[in-house]
């Protein structure tokens, strides 16, 4: 990640369909924002062929250091997510 958007706050998340799940990367993207905290700032980059979500979060900047993850693990923990992980958002294409 650029070192001046990891100083701003930005974080970039990846999200992967691991499995085959009840999920499709739309759905299972609504519900990712849906549990976002209303301070936080969002975009998203959805590849629903792949099964490819990107997201880039922006948390309050009193947050901790390692606060989106947290949410995020929180988050793909609903049985509704299960299909669905953290990856490398390097990974991702023409991102």
């Amino acid at each position: 990640m650029n070192e001046g958007v990891a100083a701003a706050g930005l974080q970039e998340l990846e999200l992967v369909r691991a499995a085959a799940g009840p999920a499709p990367a739309a759905t299972a993207l609504i519900r990712v924002a849906a549990r976002l905290p209303a301070d936080w700032a969002c975009t998203w980059w959805l590849d629903e062929d792949e099964g490819r979500i990107l997201l880039r979060i922006r948390p309050p900047s009193a947050s901790a250091p390692d606060a989106v993850r947290v949410w995020l693990a929180r988050v793909l923990a609903d049985p509704a997510l299960r299909a669905w992980r953290m990856s490398d958002p390097a990974a991702f294409p023409g991102q």
